[in-house]
Order: structure tokens, then sequence, then C-alpha cells
């Protein structure tokens, strides 16, 4: 048996992957080559079928852990994609009790039929039709192993985009946005994995890792600071966590614990949360965030005023900042409705102490426009776009508030009815 970087697994013509009566805890799809399920039947072993590429073999022991209830044997050289347990317990927790007890009830009865085989036959016949939801499923897999590896091999880091102080013109803070450095496919965007990391239990390390990375790059950011201090304010990372970082305990304990070892302020590191991340249990979420709240760590709504209900969440959340959706912002200009949205926003941000983050900032009208009604910092393409921590550190050893001020550059805003 050999294992590849991918998580598959070779196997050779003859060889047994596991037999029946074993502890399972993983299943596999072949890849390639073929294999023969068998059941012992007294003194000789009954043939229940034969199976090929594009199928699943093992399946039962991650629906319900238990013994193997057959064998399997490699008729041909064979290559298996393995399936650990860990990847389908997190989405079958995520079912509703009475799909868990129809998964249940098969298997059970399945078992059974096994079980009380007794008599020769020719097989189960097993289709070998591959529909689109398993070449999606098997493309999932894929991608979720290599996620995994990319995590072992450090292919994922953080990119920074510059949050400046409209005020000032100072570079004040930075959103950490994570990016895969993948070995071929070059720089990968988060929306091409942020869906099967969530997915999976892989959320947890991938949490971990951008916990890790901000802390320590807060205190290269210190230093930089340093050397140009007249342009640049103390500054603050934000990132966004997911529904099930926020229902976990660990994620609480790793930001305490990150803050406590790398010697940092509280303040230097703000938490973005969203609407639908809040939605499984909004009032275990603010609990626990108010005691990070307390500490003095960052609590910031992102996108708010695009959700149903951001307003209840003003009087629930222990909330530091929120951050103006980039659609109400690129559309200020030409929309009179999205400008009062916007300063609908910022008026309440100021009723309630909050400060207030402008995403999607590309044109110095817009950064004058919100700086005029109070909006505390901006973020956007009219600064830069993220970049990698070298050219961050770069970024802040020659910025200029001058040049990056709105005061000193904008133009009177046109009207949202011409």
């Amino acid at each position: 048996m050999v294992l590849s970087e991918f998580q598959t697994i070779q196997f050779c013509a003859g060889d047994t992957i596991f037999k029946e009566g074993e502890q399972g805890d993983c299943a596999f799809v072949i890849i390639s080559g073929n294999v023969s399920v068998e059941k012992e039947h007294g003194q000789s072993h009954l043939k229940l079928a034969t199976l090929g590429p594009n199928q699943m073999i093992g399946e039962m022991a991650l629906v319900s852990p238990g013994h193997r209830t057959a064998t399997i044997k490699a008729i041909t050289d064979c290559n298996l994609l393995l399936i650990e347990q860990s990847q389908f317990t997190s989405r079958r927790n995520n079912l509703d009790p009475v799909m868990k007890m129809v998964f249940d009830v098969i298997l059970t009865r399945f078992r059974n039929t096994l079980h009380s085989l007794g008599t020769e036959n020719e097989g189960i016949p097993v289709s070998t039709y591959m529909t689109g939801e398993m070449e999606r499923a098997i493309s999932q897999l894929h991608l979720e192993n290599d996620i995994r590896r990319g995590l072992a091999a450090g292919e994922f880091e953080l990119h920074y985009q510059p949050l400046v102080c409209l005020k000032t013109g100072k570079l004040s803070g930075a959103e950490g946005l994570m990016r895969w450095n993948h070995p071929t496919k070059g720089v990968l965007q988060p929306s091409y994995f942020i869906p099967t990391v969530e997915a999976s239990n892989l959320i947890f390390e991938l949490t971990s890792t951008a916990i890790n990375q901000a802390c320590k790059d807060l205190q290269d950011f210190g230093i930089t600071s340093l050397k140009n201090i007249e342009n640049i304010n103390p500054v603050f990372v934000t990132f966004n966590v997911s529904a099930r970082d926020l229902n976990s305990d660990r994620f609480y304990e790793q930001i305490c614990q990150n803050l406590t070892d790398y010697s940092l302020p509280a303040d230097s590191l703000k938490l973005e949360v969203t609407e639908t991340s809040l939605l499984s249990d909004i009032d275990t979420c603010c609990e626990k965030l108010s005691h990070l709240r307390a500490r003095g760590v960052g609590i910031a709504i992102d996108d708010f005023g695009t959700g149903y209900s951001s307003m209840s969440y003003l009087a629930k959340l222990p909330l530091s900042t929120l951050k103006i959706d980039r659609q109400f912002v690129a559309e200020m200009a030409e929309s009179q409705q999205s400008r009062k949205i916007v300063n609908t926003i910022l008026s309440l941000a100021t009723e309630l102490g909050l400060t207030v983050v402008a995403e999607g900032v590309e044109h110095m009208e817009d950064a004058e426009y919100l700086r005029q009604q109070g909006c505390t910092y901006g973020q956007g393409f009219l600064y830069s776009k993220a970049v990698s921590l070298g050219n961050f550190l770069d970024m802040m050893e020659n910025w200029d508030k001058s040049t990056c001020s709105s005061v000193m550059q904008s133009q009177p805003m046109k009207s949202a009815t011409g």
C-alpha cells in the first residue's frame, strides 16, 4: 500500500484492501482498477460483486462506525481515493435528526441482510454509471485532500489590504485575506477553496493558520511603523471568521492565547462577522464575543445593511465597528438611494459610538464624501489591492499620508441626481 500526497492509495493485484470483521474508519473511491467484494461463507468466500472506477467501497464505516461487513480484494492494480471518517462526520452531524435516523435504519437493515446471506449466488449487480453528483463529490474530495496537503506544506498565507484613516490619510490597519500559493495553479483566491474548507473540519486549521500569521505579522508591523511614524498609526489587523469558528470554543481560546504569546494589545485584532455566520446560535455567539470585546478585541459586522436582521444585531452584538458593503459605496455617485443608506449607517454609527469602514473605495471623490460624512476608514483599490506580507511592509515604509489623503486631492462629488 502506497499513500500519495493527494491522499490516493495504490494497491497491487491480489492485495487485501480490508477484511470482513475489521474495525472500519475510512472509505475509498476507486479511481482505477477493479476489486472484488467477498463475504465469508463457511470455509469459502461468497463473491458479492466486482467493482471498478468511480465506485465506492467501505462507505458504511463513514455512516456508522462498526466492523467491516465484507472483504475487499484488488483484482488488478488499483488506485483508490481515501475518504477519512472525519471528512464525513462533520457533514453528517449537520443533518436533520430525521435524516440521521433514516441513514441508521438503512445501514442496520443492510448489515442484517449481508449477515443473513447463506447461499451461493452470482453476486450483486452494481451500476457503473457515474452521475454528475458523483463527479462533483469526487472533485470536492480531491480538492479537500489537496487543501489538507497545502495546509501541511504551509502554502496558505494572509495577504493584506490597507485601511486608511480618511481624516488624516495615515495607514491605520489592514484586512487579512487568505491566499493559497498552489504549486501548480499559482495564487488562488478564497472563492476557490473556502466553500470546501467550510464544509469540512479544515476550517479550524485554516483559521488557526490565519490567527497565528496575523499575530506574528503584527509584530513586524509594529517594528516597520517606527520607520515611518509620521505617516502610520498603530496598525491593527482584521479578518473574517466563519459560523463554525464562532461556535468553537478553541477559536476563542486561541485568540486569547496568541495575544498573550505574542505580547500584543488586544485592540490590534479585529474580528469580522457576517449575518449568515450568526444565524445558527446568535445568543451563544454574542456571549462568547462579549468576552473578547471586554478584553479589547474589536468586533465588526461585515457587509452591514445587506441582510434582513442587521439592525437587530446592533442591540445584541458587542460591536466596535460597522463595515459598509462595497455595493453601496460603488453606487453612491449615481444612486441617491445608496447615498442615503450610507449616510444612515454613518449617522447610526455616530450615535452608537462605533467606527465605520467603507469597503470598495475606488475613487478619490468617494473617499472625500465619506470623510465629510464622518466615516473613519476607507478600504479599496484607490489605495491598494491585497498584497503579500513583504509588499505590505514595503508599502508601510513608503506610505505618504499627504498623497493618500482625500482632503488633499479630492474634487466635489457629482450629484446623485446628475
